[in-house]
């Protein structure tokens, strides 16, 4: 093993122990898949950029931004955090157009509407695994599927 094998293995050691996975991430997501819409052909919109924010101007704490990409489409998600596990999503849709942005939780669902400029906010959702789907509101633009993100934590 060279020294740079071993500097890197030490790395990844400390983040295991500093950082650990949650236990039960593997099996949330697994849940989340397998169960999810099996009925509905979609299309899975890629997550492209993870970024972390300064505190924002509406003290909303600790925030972070989250791109996804499919084809022409692009959801930018700006999660910021609210007391008691809530959560604030700002989004923008690209290219902008109306359409309704669906969010689904384990148990809940909940709908906002963009705008023409594409841009739609949930004023608040609680803390977990989420999936957002896209749903045009224009059949003429609309494509032959809808288009959702993976899973992932809010």
């Amino acid at each position: 093993m060279s020294e740079r094998d071993a500097l890197l293995g030490d790395i990844a050691a400390m983040w295991r122990e500093a950082d650990p996975m949650p236990a039960d991430l593997v099996d949330k997501v697994l849940v989340a898949i397998g169960g999810d819409n099996l009925d509905v052909e979609y299309e899975l919109l890629h997550l492209v950029e993870r970024s972390r924010e300064l505190e924002g101007v509406r003290g909303l704490g600790d925030a972070y931004t989250v791109v996804f990409s499919s084809g022409p489409y692009s959801l930018l998600l700006r999660v910021g955090t609210h007391a008691a596990g809530r959560r604030r999503v700002d989004g923008w849709l690209s290219p902008p157009q109306s359409m309704t942005v669906k969010v689904t939780q384990q148990a809940d669902t909940r709908y906002a509407d963009a705008d023409e400029t594409g841009r739609f906010e949930f004023e608040w959702l609680p803390a977990g695994l989420s999936r957002f789907w896209l749903a045009f509101t224009d059949s003429a633009a609309e494509p032959d599927h809808p288009f959702a993100t993976p899973a992932f934590e809010l």
